[in-house]
């Protein structure tokens, strides 16, 4: 039988952690291993994971259960099922403490659902982390790279070659506060239009679900079309915008002159 649960955040979310029912990693590592703590002796108390954790730790934590001296008086069964991330090729991230979200499941024709993973270390989080809640840039990349990982996985062929996801209009509507706890992202796709090899339009509303509640919805038009046509496109603009640039710059310099020779005379 259990008697009660704790939630096991990571140790940036210390703050976090001051909530009852709730430790950090590091409080969790002296639970498993102190003699100095009083624990049940009748029911075990589950530990249900929270946010903050790379697979490694996640393994280490998977590991205690058969090396610490405590570990009989804790249920663990939900760090087993923890789900994978997603792979490097469904996010367009190079490193994994970057990767912020599952392997999306399919749920119908046009809807999709997979789980957001936190790894403290990632880029959205090494400089600080600002009072209780996850930062609200964060959850902007992982519905981005929820998205991502959504096209990749079940509308992108290698037949297409390589390509661009251009993001013509993101609109982000934040409801309520996002804490460290389990959380997950539901996409729907609106619009899915081919009009030829050249282009692909997307239109794709996604929710971040928390404690059954929707914490902010992110709403993406996007716009896929092959590398070789994006990089014309783009070193066009790149030389109109230098020689713009520079043009604006002489124009300046040379009524710089012409005020300092007025001045002078």
């Amino acid at each position: 039988m259990l008697e009660k649960a704790l939630l096991i955040v990571s140790d940036k979310f210390h703050t976090f952690a001051t909530r009852k029912d709730v430790i950090t990693k590091s409080e969790l590592y002296h639970l498993l291993n102190a003699d100095d703590v009083l624990l049940p002796q009748s029911k075990k108390i589950r530990l249900i994971p929270g946010q903050g954790f790379s697979q490694t730790i996640i393994d280490e934590i998977i590991t205690m259960t058969k090396t610490s001296k405590n570990a009989h008086f804790f249920d663990f069964s939900l760090w087993y099922e923890i789900p994978k991330r997603a792979n490097k090729k469904l996010t367009h991230k190079h490193m994994e403490e970057n990767i912020l979200v599952s392997e999306p499941k399919r749920t119908s024709e046009n809807e999709f659902i997979m789980d957001i993973l936190i790894d403290e270390n990632c880029e959205m989080m090494r400089d600080h982390q600002t009072g209780l809640h996850v930062q609200g840039m964060l959850l902007v990349e992982a519905a981005r790279q929820a998205y991502l990982a959504m096209m990749e996985k079940f509308f992108m062929t290698e037949e297409q070659g390589k390509y661009y996801f251009i993001f013509n209009n993101l609109n982000v509507d934040y409801n309520r506060f996002s804490f460290p706890l389990p959380s997950s992202i539901r996409l729907t796709n609106k619009k899915i239009e081919t009009f030829n090899k050249k282009r692909t339009d997307t239109l794709t509303v996604l929710e971040l679900l928390q404690c059954g509640d929707v914490s902010a919805s992110v709403t993406m038009d996007v716009t896929i079309m092959p590398e070789s046509r994006v990089a014309n496109m783009e070193n066009r603009l790149a030389t109109q915008s230098v020689n713009n640039y520079m043009n604006s710059m002489q124009l300046n310099t040379a009524n710089y002159i012409d005020y300092k020779e007025a001045n002078n005379a």
